[in-house]
């Protein structure tokens, strides 16, 4: 009897290309907002505006991670369904893509992001769009045991479910401030 090797698909391994783009991906993110940071922890802050200007910082690199996402996603697709982890990633790539190019264009001029609605909505929206679709994903069943071993985990699959949890936990932090500013009134 002879056997069939898997031959794995090339989305399947990580590679120090990947690797490139997501280190380039970080990059660029960094590259959108370190002249606001770096101003705004000039001038003396509160502990809390700290905060505000740390959190700022990690969403654009987690921006920029999530940027290399749909382009590698659509390369490397296979004909069969993604689980959450590809569609997590794909769904915050997809708003870095709708939202930077007026960021990028206005960094480019020198204006910072503070300055920029589209940067705004992105910084407050896509940390809590996190929130919304993990919910429904965990709601639907799609990250339980059961689904995930029908779906094979590769490593964009672990990547954009660590990635996910890391917006989710970004918007989850903005959700206590908004209760917390609200409840104060």
């Amino acid at each position: 009897m002879s056997q069939k090797l898997a031959v794995p698909h090339r989305g399947d391994r990580l590679t120090i290309g990947m690797v490139m783009l997501l280190i380039a991906g970080a990059a660029f993110g960094l590259w959108l907002i370190i002249d606001q940071f770096r101003s705004q922890f000039q001038v003396g802050n509160s502990p809390e505006d700290r905060v505000g200007h740390w959190l700022f910082l990690l969403v654009f690199v987690l921006g920029g991670l999530s940027l290399v996402g749909p382009p590698l996603l659509l390369w490397t697709a296979r004909r069969r369904p993604w689980g959450a982890g590809r569609l997590l990633w794909f769904a915050h790539g997809t708003a870095a893509w709708l939202l930077w190019p007026p960021v990028v264009y206005l960094r480019v001029r020198g204006v910072l992001p503070r300055d920029s609605m589209s940067a705004v909505c992105y910084f407050y929206g896509t940390p809590l769009m996190a929130v919304y679709v993990t919910l429904t994903l965990l709601a639907g069943g799609y990250l339980g045991r059961s689904r995930r071993r029908r779906i094979s985990r590769s490593w964009q699959e672990t990547f954009g479910l660590l990635l996910g949890l890391a917006w989710a936990c970004t918007g989850l932090y903005w959700i206590s401030l908004f209760y917390r500013e609200d409840f104060r009134r």
